[in-house]
């Protein structure tokens, strides 16, 4: 089924899908209230499927469910939750379907498939360690396409596999903390470049779908792109966005028409493993929203900031870091307050030492 629209309503953004441009401007000076209306509006009597993905509060289904006519039309509205609890509370035609882990089998394959690509097979001396491997994964697909990626890049030889095999069981635990403990023992792999360059999607927002040149450069910019002669450091960052998608850490959402990566992502659970590996390690220090900005202190050595707000917010909050070498600055609300002009010449007295100033809330 085609879906004509996609709108989100609120302090979050609207999208204005085929045939919305016009309302554009239109729907920015509206409140929630009336764009709830506006919604309801263009649904009525129209056959639609809206999907909720990744639900953690039930109340953003209650304060939008008014907008969604019931005309009994085959119209569909599909929710998606990590909480039972949520699910539980929809109530909405049925309940709810909850998906089970993968079978052993259905592991293997996967694990299989990963590995050594859609052709090829597990060679019968490895078939009984990627079995274990692949039972330790509990039939969660995102823990075993990451193990999967350190598989396809270390050597396919029974010791290796075997010394990876005990690795990978001293450290497993049961249930839904599997992933983390997959994702640990991916990141542990990863050969010392890879490390920052992956560390640095938590800089950015969540579920974005990042522009591959601009993420590149900024690599090459903060430092992770070894310089080698004879050899364009974009060329090299590329290879090292390759590596992480080859590894099943990163996924391409969009494709160049002459080959390359447009735009890239991470899985949302890689992003928070991301986000808690920069904090811990002091990698990097995220702020959201206002409240964030105007009661932040910076810590001693605070290399890198990444700040998701409203260029006014940001303005207004003043904040001072002179001793930060890298300002990444994203808007909360991508597509508002584009046009607005700031005075930012503060940045140039406050913060002396930067290396890196990325000022995407702003332009």
């Amino acid at each position: 089924m085609p879906i004509d629209h996609e709108v989100m309503v609120g302090g979050n953004c609207s999208h204005c899908g085929n045939g919305w441009a016009w309302m554009d401007e239109e729907l920015k000076n509206l409140n929630e209230h009336e764009l709830l209306h506006k919604l309801y509006q263009r649904l009525k009597t129209k056959r639609y499927l809206v999907v909720f993905d990744d639900v953690w509060d039930i109340k953003v289904w209650n304060e939008l469910r008014i907008s969604f006519p019931d005309d009994k039309n085959q119209s569909r509205i599909i929710f998606t939750s990590r909480s039972s609890n949520v699910a539980s509370q929809v109530q909405y035609g049925g309940e709810p379907h909850y998906l089970h882990p993968l079978s052993e089998k259905e592991s293997f394959e996967l694990l299989q498939k990963k590995v050594f690509g859609e052709e090829e097979e597990c060679p019968q001396a490895l078939h009984g360690l990627g079995m274990e491997i692949a039972e330790k994964c509990w039939g969660l697909p995102l823990a075993l396409v990451v193990v999967a990626g350190v598989l396809a890049t270390i050597e396919h030889d029974i010791l290796v596999w075997k010394k990876f095999a005990e690795s990978f069981t001293s450290t497993m635990v049961s249930g839904t903390d599997q992933w983390k403990k997959s994702l640990e023992l991916s990141y542990e792999h990863l050969p010392y470049h890879l490390k920052d360059c992956l560390l640095y999607f938590a800089s950015f927002r969540e579920d974005e779908k990042i522009g591959a040149k601009s993420l590149m450069r900024l690599w090459i910019a903060e430092g992770f792109v070894e310089i080698i002669e004879g050899k364009r450091s974009e060329d090299t960052a590329e290879e090292y966005l390759m590596d992480l998608i080859g590894r099943n850490l990163v996924m391409v959402s969009k494709s160049k028409t002459i080959g390359g990566v447009k735009t890239c992502y991470i899985h949302d659970l890689i992003f928070e493993f991301c986000k808690g590996e920069a904090k811990e390690k002091k990698f990097l220090q995220v702020l959201r929203g206002y409240d964030e900005l105007s009661t932040f202190n910076e810590p001693p050595n605070l290399p890198r900031l990444s700040i998701c707000s409203s260029g006014e917010d940001f303005i207004k909050s003043r904040l001072f870091c002179p001793h930060l070498a890298s300002l990444l600055l994203f808007d909360a609300t991508p597509g508002y307050d584009k046009f607005k002009l700031f005075n930012i010449s503060f940045l140039f007295c406050i913060y002396k030492h930067l290396n890196v100033l990325n000022l995407e809330a702003l332009t």
